[in-house]
């Protein structure tokens, strides 16, 4: 079958002067006192949600930098704990149940730690590196959690503009100086491969033989980040018309609605995995993928962090905070006078969206 997996770009690379500089003015209410060498268990408690947890994912590389004796154990929700699966210098990864399960699955590591990361600004996370007894536990002011915290990361404001890459790794800067960071890369196995390969290859798309086009019309967000559904199946159309694409449809459950509009009006053959894939899976299918059209969503992160070739499409965010981590990425994006409102919905009819036409994403593509 002839799709191989991208290759992945991800060298390290220094960090931008004014990123370094802006981390200057970030100061930490506690000082980390510990001796380094000392630091030998490390557990990072991970963002939530698919796309935060992507982009804080050099943030385990500039650990292994400061603390090259140490382990890390990578505290995470099911839905992401996928993601941390292969990566350079993650000994373990411990998921957790939502509800009184968590405090639970918290109490058994007690006591094995020696730092702790809370990236999520929530006082939840905060609340459970306290539980875990780790005696130097770090994170952003933020939230009230102040008291869980002893070494409470302040001045996070003087991030303000920069991707959300370099705020996550600001926590850092409380830990030691970094001049280079790797960008967010995912590794997948060889059989994860063979079995995403095998998938598309028995997919019935009539004989097309062209470029396999991933479609990512979700974000779960909501309509405020979501291309209309008309113009990706326009768009897809267009593709198969043009280019005999092999195109495949991904999401989640919750964007079934979506997908089913997409696949009624597109009228052409359409691989539909909405639903249909656990994370690992989806991630192997984005990694054989020529490229993915998509919405500024968790899926976007990764394929970026898979060096997918990727069009991406914003609406009411702001791509300068949460844009593609890749060189690989264009980004559409037609600000209005109103942009960036971080809105979910849009009481104005969308025109962010509506400015981006298929031909312009067509060309892109």
């Amino acid at each position: 079958m002839d799709v191989m997996p991208n290759s992945l770009p991800h060298q390290e690379q220094p960090i931008p002067l004014e990123v370094r500089q802006r981390f200057q003015k970030i100061r930490a209410a506690g000082e980390f006192s510990a001796d380094p060498a000392g630091i030998r268990e490390i557990v990072v408690r991970s963002p939530n949600w698919v796309g935060d947890a992507v982009m804080s994912l050099p943030v385990l590389s500039g650990l292994q930098r400061l603390f090259p004796q140490a382990q890390i154990t990578v505290l995470a929700a099911r839905r992401v704990a996928g993601l941390f699966e292969g990566q350079p210098g993650v000994a373990k990864i411990v998921t957790y149940p939502h509800g009184r399960g968590k405090f639970q699955v918290l109490w058994g590591l007690r006591g094995r730690f020696d730092l702790g990361l809370a990236l999520p600004n929530s006082l939840e996370s905060a609340l459970g590196l306290w539980l875990l007894g780790v005696p130097v536990r770090v994170g952003y002011n933020a939230d009230a959690r102040r008291p869980f915290l002893n070494v409470a990361v302040t001045g996070r404001r003087s991030l303000a503009g920069l991707h959300l890459v370099y705020y996550y790794l600001g926590i850092l800067s409380a830990l030691g100086e970094l001049a280079a960071l790797a960008p967010p890369a995912l590794h997948l196995a060889a059989p994860e491969i063979a079995a995403a390969a095998e998938l598309l290859a028995a997919a019935p798309l009539n004989g097309a033989t062209g470029p396999w086009v991933g479609l990512s019309p979700g974000a779960a967000y909501g309509p405020a980040k979501r291309w209309p559904p008309e113009r990706v199946a326009e768009l897809g159309a267009a593709l198969h018309r043009e280019y005999q694409a092999r195109l495949v449809l991904l999401g989640e459950p919750a964007e079934r609605p979506v997908a089913d509009r997409i696949k009624e009006l597109l009228g052409c053959p359409v691989l539909d995995l909405v639903g249909r894939t656990e994370l690992r899976q989806v991630l192997a299918v984005l990694s054989l993928l020529n490229v993915l059209v998509t919405n500024d969503s968790g899926l976007m992160h990764a394929a970026a962090a898979l060096g997918v070739p990727l069009v991406a499409i914003f609406g009411s965010t702001d791509p300068m905070a949460t844009g593609p981590f890749s060189q690989r990425a264009t980004v559409l994006h037609h600000p209005q006078d109103c942009s960036p409102c971080f809105k979910r919905t849009c009481d104005i009819g969308y025109p962010c969206l509506n400015a981006i036409t298929v031909a312009e994403v067509m060309a892109a593509a």
